[in-house]
Formats: structure tokens, C-alpha cells, sequence
């Protein structure tokens, strides 16, 4: 499926839902889905007026109504697309956290550098920046989730997304006290905010928001946070009464978050505003604007797939992008800030037993009509219970990544969030998202180099190729093992991983008390790629081996990875002492090869006859004569099929000269090479010991002299003769024996 294609699906998605909708109004299911609405959409409003005090506070605190009107009308956009579009059903997204913090430390530099302007111009200004990140975040999700690119984001390092929610808890803290004390909140102010007459103000909203982190830690029930806020709510008012403040009196004093304006919250702005737009101030942002698409797609990410493990059901991650982007651009449009899936929201309402598009509608729905008529309700809304709504969000972020994080994470993960944090509160969020990121990336290199490269060093002793010998040629490889080291390679190889396998293979090769090694093969089956720093050692380990006369073998280097090392320079002096295999086994068939050749000429072509190999096997030449009268010799050309796999095993095959192979025949009718099979060898004496039908097909390489023994000849030997039949027995056990204990020396050696 094109891009284009997936987003006409996505776009057209909301039909095909349709029909889920309706069946939610049938009487059964209406009752918790309206239920579900009515609680999610309560809390939404309430967070989404908390996020519009954070961001609109300070020198632009008397403009807080618009930014709510912002606010809300994001939650109507937002959380109605995803309920039509989202791969979930029961998804529910809003304008979140992590970005209203950012946006907020956004709206102080703007105010700041814009101080003497006029408020008009500055509240624009941020609007425009406002809208700017939503449609931006819109099309970065849009494009992650067309281009199927919404895994990738997982690689972000856990301690780094830790530090990045950590730090987020403390500017949420910090802004919740911002707007309980009603003006930006420093170090410079600590001792002004000690004083009776704004500690009354922060205060009651800090006890809050430890009750509310402390009961919820306990009582993780979804009554719980309305329930604690409508008390809080009662017990404000209840003090305003028995004190006998008027209401008036009270928002005068600012305890409240109104009076809003008769205009109400809708529209914020006109297309004339855009005139005062000073967008040279919005351009310096830019970095805290990249950052907020970063985080928001983390955390997008990291809800969604918390959500998946918690209903236990698949989501589709790069649908919820382009879901969120489609939202997020839309919402711009209309100044609305960043928004995404909310997991507490979403899991509220699954378990609320109201899963299902219309909860989300409904959220929406709810969010609408607080935005067109509510303005005399939210005018009443306490401000300590904002505060205390928000100083609860940071909180329950710091504990998590603070406190909790200590009993889970690794020292080093732990630390790694710490000085996220630290930089954050100290430098500012972009300075901690740079050194977090940098700074794991240090720690992996770091972590990455501990890996042992060599994941199973081998020699000729231990680890052979799956060409079957004759006695004497497995006694001569035994003795010259130590000519052949194998390096078995394993993950991403650069420079680090790279000088540590050039310092074991000098150490091998130098070290005089060790035999001297004829053959080097690294084996790269396991490694998926090098980069170019690593290809300069592996020219540097050509130029060693080739002083020290040392044949390099490479198997199953992929052509990207061979054309580097060329590149690089390997081979710039000749190639006469590389070779390069597609596998493990070519390359140790040749090397093997090569050692047979060495130790004297002909060795691999002229063998004994069987009458020879046989009179070294019985031990008594007088007998050899007897054993061949009971076999038919046969001379067979390259190409022919002796054994079929599947077929009875009724015989066996001795080989006096030739060479054949042994192949596992799959379904789909591809073939895999088992094992060759030369002179001096016997074949399907397994089968045929076992009595089960053949399980590999053999056919002939080369022309070949073989020696054929049936079952009914071996039951024959063993009533007419059955000293000799005992003698092959034994003969056949001893072999079988040495195959076991070769395969056994080679995992004892893949254990080490």
C-alpha cells in the first residue's frame, strides 16, 4: 500500500466507523459509555483550563479567558478526530502536559522579548507561536505515520525519555506555583513566596496536590480524582462562607480564575491580528518548537503503547500519527496547542466500560459547549485548584522518575535522568534534551564497545566443515589444527569493537609461544554491518597477516560490507592471501583443502583402495577379502541420484574414490547442503542402522568407485560369519563414536 493510498484510509476511516457509533446507543451499552463521557470530559476541561493558566500566566495572565477559549477548543478538535480516526476505539486525545509546559516557558521568553510592545501584540505573538508548533507537530506526525516510521522513535534511550518526563514534572511545578502566586516564579522570588500573604495563596494548592498524589497511589479507583476535586472545590467555597468574603471579593483578590470578559472565550483571534504578529521573536524559538515535536511524538508513542499492553489489544502506531497530525494541523488552525493520545483518559474510560468512538465524541461534545456557554460557570473556578491540579501532574511525574525510578532503573539509567533533570531546572528544556541525547549516546558507545566482538573463537581442533573424510585425512587436520583459528563475529562492528578484535588477532599471531597460524577466518554471519573507521582496522589486520604470511578468510561478508573494506584499502597490496566465501563451511572446505594439499602431493586425489582401508580397519588383511565378497562394486558418473530421501534405507554405500553430497530437500523445493562426502567415507549407514527411511538425498559430485552393502548382505555376514559381522559392527560404532565426540568438542567450544 502507497502512502497516498494509506491516507485516503485514514481519511476516510470516520465512514467505516460510523456504524461502531450507532450500535453504541443501543440500551445496553448507552448507560457506561455516557457515563464514561461525562467523567473523561469533566476532567479534560479541567486539565485543559489548568494547561491555559500555565501558559497564559504572568504578563499575560489577564488574557488567560483566550487562552482557555485556546484550550478548549483544542479538546473539541482534537479528541473528536482521534475518537473518528484512531486504530482504537475507545481513544480519547487532548491537548497534554509536556508541550503546555514547553509552550508556556515559550510564552516568557516571547513576553520578555517583546517587553516593550504592547500586550495586544504580545498575546498575539504567542497565539501565533502557539499555532505555529500545532500545525508543524500536525505535519511531523502526519509524515512519521505515511512513511511508516513510527517505530523509530522507540530508539530513544528509556533514561533519556525519563529525564525528559522528569524535567516536564518540574516546569509543570514550577509554572503550577506560577499560577497559585499569580506572577513567574524564580529563584529570586523563593523568599517573596514565603511571606503570609502569598503563602496562603500556593499553599492550599501544594496540600492538594500531595493529597491527590497520595490518595490516587493508593486508591487507583477513576471516582477518585473528580471526587477529591469537587471537595476541594466545596471546602474553597465553604471558607469563603464561613469567612463571609463575598465572591466578588474574592476574584478581585484573585482567588479566582475570572471574571472573563462578555465576549467570552471564542474566537481568540481575527485574520487581521495576524498583522501584529512579530514572527522574528517566533523564529527564535524554533529549538524549543523542534523540541516539542520530539517529545510529543515520544510521548505519543509511549501512551499508545502503554494502552496497547493495558487492554491487550494492537493499536496501530503510525495510524495514531496520522490521526494525531490531521488533529494537531486543524487545530492549528485555530491556535489550538499540541495534543495527542492521553493513556490515563483512554484506560479511564476502557475500564468505565464505555469503550467506544462516541466516548470520545462525547468529550469533544462536552468541551464545545463549555467553550460557546460557559464562561459564567468557569468564572467561578478556584485558582488554587488549577495550581493544585497541576503542582499534582509535575509531582506525579518527579516522584515516578525521581523516587520510584531509583528501585528500577539501573545506577547509571538513574544518574542519567538526575543530571536530565538538573540541566533542565538549571539551563532550560532544550539544553536537557541536547546533553540527555548526547549524553546516551556517550554511554552507549561506551556500553556498546563492552560487547565482545568475537562471539566464539574456534581452531581446526574443534570446528570442522561438513565435508566427510577419510581416517587418515582426519588424522593429518587433527595435527595441523592449530593452523586454522576461526573468529565467529557478532553485532555492529566500528572502531572501538574493531581495534579490540586487531588486538586479539596481533596477540595470536605475534605471540611466539603459540603454533604459528597459516589460516585466518573471520566469519561475519552474525555481523549486520561495520562502519568506516572499523574498515581502516581490518586493512591494518591485512597488512599484519600478510606480513606474517597469514591466508584471510571472509565468509558471508555481504557485497556492501566487501566493497567498504575495498575502499577502505584492503587488498591495495594483492589479493593473493584473501579469499572470500559466501559461508562458514566454504571457507573451511578450503581451508581444510589447503592443509591436506601442503602436507604432500596428492594426498586429496590418490587415496588406498578399500582393500587397504579395510585391512587398517579389521586389523587382519585375511579377513578384507571375505567383508568385499559381500559387497557390489560400482562405478558410477557425476550427477547421480544414490540415495532419495524418504526411501527405505536398505543399504549402504562405501566410498573408494569420488566425491558426493548429501542434501535436506524442503517443501517448497529448495535444497540445503548437509554434508560431503569423499573418499575413504561411507554413506547412509544411519538410516539403515536405525532402520528409518532415508532423511536426506545423496548424489554424486564427481565420478565415483563405490562399494555397495545391503541390509540382506550385513544379515547374511552375521549368520555365516559372525566374527566378521561383529568386526564391521564394531568398526561402523567406532565411527559413529568419533562423529559424536567431534560434535561434541565443537559445542563444548560454542559454550565457552
Amino acid at each position: 500500500m502507497t502512502g497516498y493510498e494509506r491516507g485516503i484510509k485514514v481519511m476516510g476511516g470516520w465512514k467505516n466507523n460510523l456504524p461502531s457509533i450507532k450500535s453504541q446507543f443501543s440500551s445496553g451499552r448507552l448507560a457506561p459509555v455516557l457515563a464514561a463521557g461525562l467523567i473523561n470530559g469533566l476532567i479534560a476541561i479541567t486539565l485543559e483550563l489548568s494547561f491555559a493558566a500555565l501558559i497564559f500566566s504572568g504578563p499575560l495572565a489577564n488574557r488567560v479567558s483566550m487562552g482557555i477559549g485556546l484550550t478548549l477548543f483544542g479538546t473539541c478538535v482534537i479528541s473528536g478526530l482521534a475518537a473518528l480516526f484512531s486504530s482504537f476505539g475507545g481513544m480519547i486525545a487532548v491537548p497534554q502536559d509536556s508541550p503546555a509546559a514547553i509552550l508556556a516557558l515559550m510564552a516568557v521568553s516571547i513576553s520578555d522579548a517583546l517587553g516593550g510592545q504592547s500586550g495586544e501584540r504580545v498575546f498575539i505573538t504567542v497565539v501565533a507561536a502557539i499555532a505555529l508548533t500545532s500545525l508543524v507537530t500536525g505535519v511531523f506526525f502526519w509524515l512519521l505515520g505515511q512513511f511508516r516510521l513510527g517505530n523509530l522513535m522507540r530508539f530513544i534511550p528509556y533514561p533519556v525519555v525519563g529525564g525528559f518526563l522528569a524535567g516536564t514534572g518540574w516546569l509543570l511545578v514550577r509554572g503550577a506555583m506560577g499560577v497559585m502566586a499569580g506572577t513567574s516564579v524564580g529563584i529570586a522570588q523563593a523568599a517573596w513566596l514565603f511571606q503570609p500573604a502569598t503563602l496562603i495563596k500556593w499553599l492550599p494548592g501544594v496540600i492538594l496536590a500531595v493529597l491527590l498524589l497520595m490518595v490516587l497511589r493508593r486508591y487507583p479507583h477513576f471516582w477518585m480524582m473528580p471526587v477529591l476535586l469537587a471537595l476541594a472545590i466545596a471546602l474553597f467555597y465553604g471558607l469563603l462562607l464561613l469567612t463571609h468574603t463575598p465572591v466578588a471579593q474574592a476574584s478581585a483578590q484573585g482567588w479566582l480564575l475570572g471574571p472573563f470578559p462578555q465576549a467570552g472565550f471564542w474566537p481568540p483571534l481575527h485574520l487581521g491580528d495576524l498583522a501584529l504578529v512579530d514572527w522574528p521573536a517566533i523564529l527564535k524559538q524554533s529549538a524549543s518548537i523542534g523540541t516539542i515535536m520530539l517529545i510529543s511524538t515520544v510521548a505519543l508513542l509511549l501512551n499508545t503503547s502503554g494502552l496497547e499492553l493495558a487492554v491487550r489489544e494492537d493499536i496501530d502506531l503510525n495510524r495514531e500519527l496520522q490521526a494525531a497530525g490531521l488533529a494537531n494541523f486543524l487545530g492549528g488552525l485555530g491556535g489550538a496547542p499540541v495534543g495527542y493520545q492521553a493513556l490515563s483518559l483512554s484506560l479511564l474510560a476502557n475500564r468505565m466500560g464505555g469503550k467506544g468512538r462516541l466516548v470520545g465524541l462525547l468529550v469533544a461534545a462536552l468541551s464545545a459547549g463549555m467553550l460557546l456557554f460557559g464562561s459564567a460557570f468557569l468564572s467561578y473556578f478556584p485558582k488554587m485548584v488549577l495550581g493544585g491540579l497541576l503542582f499534582f501532574l509535575g509531582l506525579s511525574l518527579m516522584v515516578e522518575w525521581v523516587y520510584d525510578a531509583w528501585f528500577k532503573l539501573p545506577r547509571t539509567d538513574y544518574g542519567l535522568v538526575i543530571l536530565i533533570l538538573v540541566i533542565i531546572g538549571i539551563g532550560g528544556f532544550l539544553e536537557g534534551v541536547v546533553a540527555g541525547i548526547a549524553i546516551a549516546m556517550i554511554l552507549f558507545v561506551i556500553s556498546y564497545s563492552r560487547i565482545k566482538v568475537v562471539r566464539h573463537a574456534l581452531t581446526g581442533a574443534n570446528f570442522h566443515s561438513t565435508v566427510d573424510r577419510s581416517a587418515e585425512q582426519r588424522q593429518l587436520l587433527r595435527a595441523e589444527a592449530g593452523q586454522l583459528k576461526i573468529y565467529q563475529l557478532q553485532g555492529f562492528i566500528f572502531f572501538g569493537t574493531a581495534q579490540s578484535l586487531l588486538g586479539q588477532i596481533r596477540s595470536q599471531i605475534m605471540n611466539p609461544a603459540l603454533s604459528p597460524v597459516r589460516f585466518l577466518i573471520l566469519d561475519f554471519a552474525l555481523v549486520p554491518g561495520l562502519d568506516s573507521s572499523a574498515a581502516s582496522s581490518f586493512v591494518r589486520m591485512n597488512q599484519l597477516t600478510d606480513t606474517k604470511n597469514v591466508q584471510l578468510v571472509f565468509t558471508y561478508l555481504s557485497a556492501q560490507m566487501q566493497c567498504q573494506l575495498v575502499q577502505a584499502g584492503l587488498g591495495n597490496g594483492g589479493m593473493s592471501h584473501i579469499q572470500f566465501f559466501p559461508t562458514l563451511d566454504d571457507g573451511l572446505e578450503w581451508c581444510e583443502d589447503q592443509i591436506l594439499s601442503a602436507a604432500g602431493e596428492g594426498l586429496r586425489e590418490n587415496h588406498a583402495s578399500l582393500e587397504q582401508e579395510l585391512a587398517e580397519i579389521f586389523s587382519n588383511p585375511g579377513v578384507v577379502a571375505k567383508f568385499i565378497a559381500y559387497t557390489e562394486k560400482e562405478q558410477v558418473d557425476s550427477g547421480r541420484r544414490l540415495l532419495h530421501q524418504g526411501d527405505a534405507s536398505d543399504c549402504l554405500y562405501f566410498i573408494e574414490s569420488g566425491l558426493t553430497s548429501a542434501v535436506l530437500e524442503l517443501p517448497d523445493g529448495r535444497s540445503i547442503r548437509l554434508r560431503k562426502m569423499a573418499s575413504g567415507t561411507t554413506i547412509g549407514e544411519a538410516g539403515l542402522y536405525l532402520g528409518k527411511p532415508r532423511t536426506a538425498s545423496v548424489s554424486t559430485v564427481q565420478p565415483c568407485t563405490l562399494y555397495r552393502l545391503s541390509a540382506a548382505a550385513i544379515q547374511q555376514m552375521e549368520v555365516q560369519d559372525p566374527q566378521l559381522a561383529a568386526a564391521f559392527h564394531k568398526w561402523i560404532a567406532c565411527l559413529m563414536a568419533e562423529r559424536l565426540a567431534d560434535t561434541n568438542n565443537t559445542i563444548a567450544a560454542l559454550m565457552d
